[in-house]
């Protein structure tokens, strides 16, 4: 439990410093803070966009791509040799990602649908990765997807697509919880309006959801060891 209040108090200390950080901002700003040894950052952004970068301990590792306008990045990588890699290619998506330990990955790509590349995109990512190598994959397509991803504990995997269909309806949500060792969890959601909450609290439970069509929706909660749990709707 004190793990668990540590990290809620530290994800809204980084979201009021990215909010102060940001706003009244017209041009398109980057900050970034390192402390440490051999640390890495890369980054491109287009104009309006705003990224936050912080880096404390060593051999951090950091590459952030904003094309179109008014994205919002804030990262945070405390510890040694954590990895992430942001990609956000359509317009005003926003991302917020804190790893908080060693050796975790996390990848996060964000974009329009092929057919609205002039629209708005909108898609929101928070991710939190405490402990020793989490891995997240994470791609959102579309319109207004949103995706709350956590793991709080080590060598857990997550996996997650979310892409609209039709086009500007879509508004998928996905929240997973990993709080336990070798946990792993695979969503993909394909269409409109679709809901997914995962919890894994316990070692070595698998959970693998496909939902295609229109609001489906899906809760699973695996509390122990080695729980299995598969989902297909459509």
């Amino acid at each position: 439990m004190k793990k668990f209040r540590g990290f809620l108090a530290f994800v809204l200390t980084a979201v009021v410093v990215l909010t102060a950080s940001l706003a009244g901002s017209a041009q398109g700003t980057s900050t970034v803070t390192q402390v440490g040894l051999e640390n890495f950052v890369y980054h491109y952004q287009e104009l309006l966009s705003e990224l936050v970068i912080l880096q404390l301990g060593d051999e951090n590792r950091a590459a952030v791509e904003q094309l179109g306008p008014e994205h919002i990045a804030g990262l945070s990588q405390i510890g040694e040799r954590n990895s992430l890699e942001i990609w956000q290619l359509g317009q005003r998506d926003l991302v917020l990602a804190v790893q908080n330990g060693g050796g975790n990955d996390a990848k996060v790509s964000q974009m329009h649908s092929p057919e609205g590349a002039t629209g708005v995109s909108d898609n929101d990512a928070f991710s939190y990765q405490g402990g020793m190598y989490n891995t997240l994959n994470l791609l959102q397509v579309g319109d207004e997807n949103t995706a709350s991803i956590y793991q709080i504990d080590s060598h857990n995997e997550v996996f997650v697509v979310q892409e609209q269909s039709p086009l500007g309806a879509g508004k998928n949500a996905a929240l997973i919880v990993q709080a336990g060792l070798n946990n792993w969890t695979s969503a993909v959601q394909l269409g409109a309006h679709h809901l997914l909450r995962s919890l894994q609290v316990g070692d070595d439970n698998s959970s693998t959801i496909m939902q295609s069509g229109q609001e489906n929706r899906v809760s699973v909660v695996q509390d122990g060891s080695k729980n299995v749990f598969s989902a297909i709707q459509s």
